[in-house]
């Protein structure tokens, strides 16, 4: 266990002989061996077209990249949730990350005009986005000036990050994707990077 966890992100596909079914939901809770999800708020169709027994494949995004399995419905509760089997052997992990991302804590400071600036530390990092911990919570697409103390030798750097969706992460946790950087702090950044891959 470990890789997959409530609110994460997943597709589900199956072939039902009359027509392709096509899903978005997440996972609302997770076992050993089961797993029980939910449909997406964005998600028109529900499970309705699904029946007990029914094989389905299944697509769960990780922050470790996507989680492909074949699976079976083995419970439906309501049109929006069911449950399906699971087994951790038989999943492979596709990893989608273009740039890798390295564990860092270095201070980071949010600036928020009018609503007071949040000084808290990274997670990690690459050289398209980072994650960080925020007691406060921030909103989706919303974007903000970020000021990153990287390291004594590397000084500091200032960009523009967008907040990402929160799914598959933990309470207080959040992702941005680097939107606007000086070409000087990119490539601080870029050499940053390169000496935690080190």
């Amino acid at each position: 266990m470990g890789l997959l966890g409530e609110k994460q992100k997943t597709k589900i596909f199956s072939d039902t002989g009359l027509d392709d079914i096509e899903l978005d939901c997440f996972i609302k809770k997770c076992t050993s061996d089961k797993i029980l999800l939910g449909i997406s708020p964005v998600q028109r169709d529900d499970f309705s077209d699904l029946g007990i027994g029914f094989d389905i494949d299944v697509k769960v995004f990780t922050p470790n990249g996507i989680a492909i399995f074949k699976s079976k419905v083995t419970k439906i509760n309501t049109q929006k949730e069911i449950e399906i089997t699971y087994n951790e052997s038989e999943v492979k992990v596709e990893n989608t990350r273009q740039n890798p991302r390295y564990e860092t804590n270095c201070p980071i400071t949010i600036f928020r005009p009018l609503l007071g600036n949040i000084d808290s530390h990274l997670l990690d990092i690459s050289v398209r986005g980072l994650r960080f911990y925020s007691e406060i919570p921030l909103k989706e697409n919303s974007e903000f000036e970020i000021m990153l103390y990287l390291s004594d030798t590397v000084g500091k750097i200032l960009l523009t990050g967008k907040v990402l969706d929160k799914t598959g992460l933990p309470d207080g946790v959040h992702r941005m994707i680097i939107e606007k950087i000086s070409y000087n702090d990119r490539q601080k950044l870029i050499d940053y990077c390169m000496s935690l891959a080190n």
